[in-house]
């Protein structure tokens, strides 16, 4: 049997998530350099909707497994059904984005494979016929690129932002059902309820202008400086993570893997490194504005325009300018 590269296609409630267009996007690459196919894998309840979304988005097949079951299942349910999916088809790889359901599922599906796992990483390419993955360390200053054995299974987690989501194609792709038994499966957790965050005043996810603070703000107190310029420029003020973690601003600001993904026109970032799991978030920001005094920042590798000073100089100066001409 041919060894096909696998993707999982995260969904809820009839919407596919923007993660799974650039896991699709790598795939086909992957796939093409393989001379194999194409797979996407949806699972869940009540599935025509999202077949029909995908049926158009460049895979060579889509696998669906549609069952009461998986109305809303948890991590180990989900890495049950793929890891069944990816044994049956002898897939080669299995990509699974990197966000809050990709950290627990890629794991889970490797180790019920008994396969390699590789997780957060911001590629993974063909080199010499060989599957080469790239992972970020020491908080993203450095990446190390790590060579894959040919045989078994390869289970890899990708960032959001590695690589621009698949477009339509004028091939639909056929839709074959598969049954999975999920009864009498014993679990050691199980899904309850699913919580939706409560509405905010502000949704950064919509924001078209974001002014970013990270902890190079140095205290709470300082924090009314960047919100003085999100509202001379009529954007929206957001946060990395440790800002988050030490209770200056709310976890609906939060910037990231663990918080919300954002693409606005404009995105600038005041006092914050650029840690990899920061940089998953904001990557396709149509401009990215990276104000931090440290030269050597994994902020200015992905910003259009950077700023080597101290934001207490910058950001006030910049408040003053938009003012007057405004």
């Amino acid at each position: 049997m041919q060894r096909d590269v696998l993707v999982v296609a995260e969904q809820w409630a009839g919407e596919v998530e923007t993660i799974t267009y650039q896991m699709l996007a790598k795939g086909r690459e992957l796939a093409d350099g393989f001379g194999s196919q194409l797979l996407a894998l949806a699972m869940g309840y009540e599935l025509g909707r999202v077949t029909e979304i995908l049926r158009d988005k460049g895979m060579d097949k889509i696998l669906v497994v549609d069952d009461p079951a998986l109305r809303q299942a948890g991590a180990e349910l989900q890495a049950h059904v793929v890891s069944e999916i990816a044994r049956r088809m002898e897939s080669r790889l299995v990509l699974i984005g990197y966000n809050l359901v990709g950290m627990e599922l890629a794991p889970a599906v490797a180790a019920k494979l008994g396969a390699l796992a590789m997780t957060n990483c911001v590629n993974v390419e063909l080199r010499d016929g060989a599957l080469v993955v790239t992972r970020p360390l020491f908080d993203g200053t450095m990446h190390a690129r790590i060579l894959l054995e040919e045989s078994g299974t390869a289970v890899v987690a990708l960032q959001k932002g590695i690589t621009p989501p698949i477009q339509a194609s004028g091939k639909v792709a056929p839709v074959e059902l598969f049954e999975v038994d999920l009864q009498g499966i014993s679990f050691r957790s199980r899904l309850l309820e699913i919580i939706e965050e409560p509405a905010t005043e502000v949704d950064i996810t919509k924001a078209d202008i974001i002014v970013s603070v990270g902890r190079g703000i140095g205290d709470k107190e300082k924090i009314p400086i960047i919100q003085e310029l999100a509202d001379a420029l009529g954007g929206v003020m957001a946060c990395s993570r440790p800002v988050v973690d030490v209770g200056w601003l709310p976890r609906d600001r939060q910037v990231g893997a663990s918080g919300k993904s954002v693409a606005p026109k404009v995105y600038i970032a005041c006092g914050i490194s650029g840690a990899s799991q920061h940089l998953s978030g904001m990557s396709e920001s149509g401009r990215i504005i990276a104000i931090n005094k440290d030269a050597n920042a994994p902020i200015f590798q992905v910003a259009h325009y950077g700023i080597v000073a101290d934001l207490f100089d910058i950001v006030p100066a910049l408040t003053g300018e938009v003012r007057k001409a405004g």
